[in-house]
């Protein structure tokens, strides 16, 4: 018999892992719904976000928080030149959706066995902030886990304030909405899209630096995390940044409560199945729309 504070510190745990999910599908979402581009090199975002954080941390000395936002700012200077270099030379050519698939999978390789020859081989991890943890009632949750949920919480609410709001948002939903019209109204496509890639790759690697603390890092750390982004987005709906935001969250709870109504070896094998369920039910995903 499940216990009912069993139950909510499984939820507390799904919802933390969750809000690495959306900052990961978000990212990934934001080019599909844009750009058409299917980023399979999106995981290795997460990795390099995670090494930078360590070093940034280990070696400078710095608040793992603080190397988090540097984490960022660097990914999202990554994520502008993999668009420049790989991505911008192959859209507008005949077949350059699958060029764009080809190209990523081969960046994914690369940035893998770049992160094995200058990293090394060993998992790496860093120490935990605190060692307290935080109690309500017979709840319980690690200081470290409530600070990735309350950073991933307020990352994700700039994400949509910033999409929702900003001029540069309303540029990027327009671009989303009609390309040709946006083009006809002023605003800079190619602009647009370098930022959209640039905040994929930031938000993949703030992923990456939040659970760097939480969870081991070593040069394929990123593959498990784009799988699941896979499923969150189809989950939520190709392109829909809301989508991903529910979607994350929902797959993070689900999830945990696989592992503990089951064991960890099924929870994968659970979240795609119901991926498959909701597909067969509803093909365009759970929110069924494409962009917002």
């Amino acid at each position: 018999m499940i216990s009912f504070d069993l139950f909510l510190q499984q939820l507390l745990s799904g919802l933390v892992v969750g809000s690495s999910y959306v900052l990961m599908a978000a990212g990934f979402s934001l080019i599909w719904g844009i750009m058409s581009v299917l980023n399979l090199a999106h995981g290795e975002f997460f990795m390099l976000g995670a090494y930078s954080t360590f070093y940034l941390a280990t070696l400078l000395g710095l608040n793992p928080i603080i190397s988090c936002l540097i984490s960022m700012v660097i990914l999202f200077v990554l994520g502008i030149l993999f668009q420049q270099v790989l991505v911008r030379p192959l859209v507008g050519r005949q077949g350059w959706q699958i060029d764009t698939v080809l190209i990523t999978i081969g960046a994914s390789i690369f940035l893998q066995n770049f992160a094995l020859i200058v990293f090394g081989k060993d998992y790496k991890g860093l120490p935990p902030l605190y060692e307290e943890t935080f109690n309500i009632g017979p709840v319980f949750l690690a200081y470290d886990r409530l600070l990735v949920l309350a950073v991933g919480i307020c990352l994700i609410i700039f994400l949509w304030f910033f999409i929702k709001y900003t001029k540069t948002g309303m540029a990027i939903r327009a671009v989303s909405e009609n390309l040709q019209s946006a083009y006809l109204a002023g605003i800079n496509i190619k602009k647009i899209f370098m930022i959209c890639f640039g905040l994929s790759a930031a938000f993949a690697g703030a992923a990456g630096a939040l659970l760097a603390p939480v969870f081991f890092i070593f040069p394929t750390v990123g593959a498990g995390p784009l799988l699941m982004a896979f499923a969150v987005v189809i989950f939520g709906g190709l392109g829909s940044i809301n989508g991903a935001i529910y979607a994350g969250f929902l797959v993070g709870v689900v999830e945990s409560m696989l592992v503990m109504f089951t064991t960890s070896a099924w929870k994968d094998a659970g979240v795609f199945a119901l991926v498959i369920l909701v597909l067969a039910i509803k093909p365009k995903g759970l929110f069924g729309i494409k962009a917002e």
